[in-house]
C-alpha cells in the first residue's frame, strides 16, 4: 500500500511562481527526503534558482511558504503511517519525518491537526461502535 497523494503539487495560483517542473522538482526533493533537514536552501537549488527569489515564487504558486508545505507533508506522512501501521511508534515516526523528537512532533501533530498523534491512532484505528465486544473490566472476550 503505498501512500496517497498527499498534498497537491499544483495551486489555484496557476501561471505565477515556480515553473511546472521547478515544482515538481521540489516537491519530489521533499517526498524523496522528509526524514533530513530540508532546508530553504536545498530546496531553492532543487529548483535551480536563489533562495530569496525560490521562497518568494514558491509561495507566489503554492500560498504558503516553502517550509509550511513541509511542515505539512511531513504531518500528511505521519497521519499515513498512523493509520496504517499500528505498530510504529511515535519516536520512531518523528525520526522517520525529520522531527527534533517525539516531544517536538507531538507539539506540531496537534497545531495541525487539532488531536495529539495517539488520539488520531485511536480514532483511524477503531471507528465508533467497531471492535471487539469487551467485558466489564473492559478486557476483550472472546
Amino acid at each position: 500500500m503505498s501512500p496517497p497523494e498527499l498534498i497537491p503539487d499544483t495551486a489555484p495560483a496557476r501561471g505565477r511562481g515556480l515553473s511546472d517542473r521547478a515544482l515538481q522538482r521540489v516537491t519530489d526533493c521533499i517526498r524523496a527526503n522528509l526524514a533530513e533537514d530540508l532546508s530553504l536552501s536545498r530546496l531553492a537549488a532543487a529548483a535551480c534558482i536563489s533562495r530569496f527569489h525560490f521562497a518568494r515564487l514558491f509561495r507566489a504558486r503554492m500560498g504558503m511558504s516553502p517550509m509550511q508545505y513541509v511542515r505539512r507533508e511531513r504531518i500528511a506522512m505521519a497521519q499515513y503511517l498512523l493509520r496504517s501501521n499500528g505498530t510504529l511508534g511515535l519516536s520512531r515516526i518523528a525520526a522517520a519525518l525529520g522531527f527534533f523528537d517525539q516531544s517536538h512532533f507531538t507539539r506540531v501533530f496537534g497545531r495541525m491537526t487539532g488531536q495529539s498523534p495517539g488520539e488520531y491512532a485511536r480514532t483511524q484505528a477503531a471507528p465508533a461502535g467497531a471492535g471487539a465486544a469487551r467485558d466489564e473490566k473492559g478486557c476483550a472476550s472472546g
